[in-house]
């Protein structure tokens, strides 16, 4: 399991291969972050710090860790060496990646280990009932809020464009 410290230990390394200061961004691990693996967040407009969260589920999964703690370092060594500018998942920010290490793509948290957990802890899961792919959801949303509702016909399936759907919910294990 990785911790926040060793975080820190690689910002600091690409701190000093850059020439910047990320230690005034706070690191957080979330239990929460299911739909993410990562997330880097600008501070308020009155004030406070930016953020880096990581998801629980990548601290097993040695790759994807540091890949996902790169790509969030890259968000914020853009944010500070350009700064009042925004540039998502741009040409600048690929770049950095490139720089620090990463892939220049978004991350997919539906493979690796992470997925794996999240498919195990999904307590709703949505199933198209014309194609059968199914949607997994951890916590209720709004999805699975129509679905209980009865208003699931407002949905549509990624997949086939079906919207005729069940709801399964996991009784508590």
């Amino acid at each position: 399991m990785h911790t926040l410290e060793e975080v820190r230990a690689e910002y600091d390394r690409l701190d000093r291969l850059l020439g910047i200061d990320t230690r005034g961004i706070e690191l957080k691990i979330s239990t929460r972050a299911v739909r993410q693996l990562g997330s880097f967040r600008l501070p308020a407009r009155g004030g406070g710090r930016a953020r880096i969260t990581l998801s629980a589920l990548i601290l097993s999964d040695d790759a994807q860790f540091w890949d996902t703690v790169r790509h969030e370092y890259a968000h914020a060594a853009v944010h500070i060496l350009y700064p009042g500018e925004r540039h998502g998942h741009d040409r600048v920010w690929k770049q950095m990646c490139r720089t620090v290490g990463c892939s220049p793509k978004r991350l997919a948290p539906e493979q690796g280990k992470a997925a794996e957990l999240r498919r195990e802890k999904a307590k709703y899961i949505i199933r198209c009932e014309r194609c059968g792919a199914e949607s997994r959801y951890v916590r209720r949303g709004r999805a699975v809020d129509l679905m209980q509702r009865g208003r699931g016909r407002r949905l549509r399936c990624r997949s086939c464009g079906g919207n005729r759907f069940v709801l399964l919910v996991r009784q508590e294990q």
